[in-house]
């Protein structure tokens, strides 16, 4: 069972959505505690429902919490994260 939960994450973690759609049902739903950390930075419901809608989520939404300024060559300055929350155009 291990083995099925592991490749399961990491076809999540692969940010491919057709392969994500693959593991998925038509009717499945990804349920997170109300209010927690990453629906509300990327302005999002907890309770995703539907294959495409949890795949997209997956390979475009949540990538966006992980971006990254890239440092200036002309300045030294370190990377940070943007600071400013993503939304969905």
């Amino acid at each position: 069972m291990s083995s099925l939960i592991e490749n399961a994450f990491r076809t999540l973690a692969g940010r491919d959505a057709d392969r994500i759609s693959a593991v998925l049902t038509e009717d499945a739903e990804w349920l997170s505690p109300p209010g927690n950390a990453t629906a509300q930075a990327l302005r999002v419901t907890h309770h995703l429902v539907g294959r495409d809608t949890i795949a997209r989520f997956f390979a475009e939404d949540l990538p966006h919490l992980f971006e990254r300024t890239s440092a200036s060559p002309s300045t030294g300055s370190t990377p940070t994260a943007s600071g400013r929350p993503w939304r969905r155009p």
